[in-house]
């Protein structure tokens, strides 16, 4: 016997999605009739194709191995629906990571373009720190992310995309002077994403390379949450400059100069090498279009 293309498109999205009741969800079938394509995929290959523990399903060595082929069928067909049908049966769920900044400025004009030119693509869209949407890429919880200053990983594709410019920023209340060093500012609340995302470790890297350890340090996961604590006076922070750029215009923040810059901050792609596919590349497009039409970030 062979595999047929139900069963590995059944395994394909068991994998992808992390359940056998949300794969049953997205192929429109009954649990059972998914549990039993698994089944006779694994009595093919003679050997266990998942670790189920605590109802959780982790690949075993057998399946890690089959996983890249499956996605590579799955992705040729529907590369031939595509061919056949055009944008229209492009379809499929895609789960997107963003970072924060970048869903605010950019997500509805990037899901206005791949309305337009691939309806029938589904986005599941997650929003966290840079740091944890890269573990869930490498995890295979997400497709691909939009992420700032990715730590890197040999699965992974990265491409970079530009430059998001960052600025010290301050509430006028606290009478910070405009010229800022570290010890300027190292007894001043310092408010920040928690350890290890990117705006902590260039905020940590700028003290520490004059030898400075700030003296007190308000984490917070929420970058926007981060913005108001800063505009209510409550410390101080490096920002997106996009995301800030209304409350710089208004007077309810102040833009502070540093005498050395911190390490910029760009955005990048990622994405596992061995899961590209036409769908991740339209929402990449429509990203870069995105970008690009919002001058979001500079070469």
């Amino acid at each position: 016997m062979r595999p047929t293309t139900a069963q590995l498109e059944t395994f394909f999205w068991v994998v992808r999605l992390g359940s056998v009741k949300e794969a049953a969800r997205h192929l429109n079938l009954a649990q059972p009739t998914i549990s039993l394509r698994l089944q006779e995929l694994e009595a093919q290959f003679q050997r266990p194709l998942f670790d189920r523990v605590a109802r959780r399903l982790t690949l075993t060595p057998a399946g890690d191995a089959l996983l890249p082929r499956a996605s590579s069928l799955i992705h040729e067909l529907s590369g031939i629906r595509e061919l056949i049908g055009g944008a229209l049966f492009a379809a499929g769920v895609v789960r997107v990571g963003l970072s924060e900044t970048f869903a605010q400025i950019c997500l509805s004009d990037c899901m206005k373009l791949l309305a337009r030119d691939f309806p029938a693509l589904q986005l599941d869209i997650t929003v966290g720190t840079s740091a944890a949407l890269e573990h869930q890429v490498v995890e295979r919880q997400l497709d691909l992310a939009f992420v700032v200053n990715p730590v890197g990983d040999p699965k992974l594709a990265v491409i970079q995309l530009g430059i998001q410019d960052a600025v010290w920023a301050a509430a006028p209340s606290l009478g910070l002077p405009r010229e800022i060093t570290p010890a300027r500012l190292a007894s001043a609340p310092i408010v920040t994403n928690p350890h290890p995302s990117p705006m902590y470790r260039q905020i940590i890297d700028w003290f520490r390379e004059d030898g400075i350890e700030p003296g007190q340090i308000c984490r917070c996961t929420s970058v926007a949450l981060v913005v108001e604590l800063v505009r209510a006076g409550l410390g101080v922070s490096l920002l997106p400059a996009r995301l800030i750029e209304p409350f710089l215009n208004d007077g309810s923040l102040v833009a502070l100069q540093p005498e050395k810059e911190p390490t910029p901050s760009r955005l990048y792609c990622i994405y596992r090498f061995a899961e590209h596919s036409p769908l991740v590349e339209a929402v990449l497009g429509a990203a870069r279009q995105a970008i690009t039409d919002l001058r979001f970030v500079k070469a």
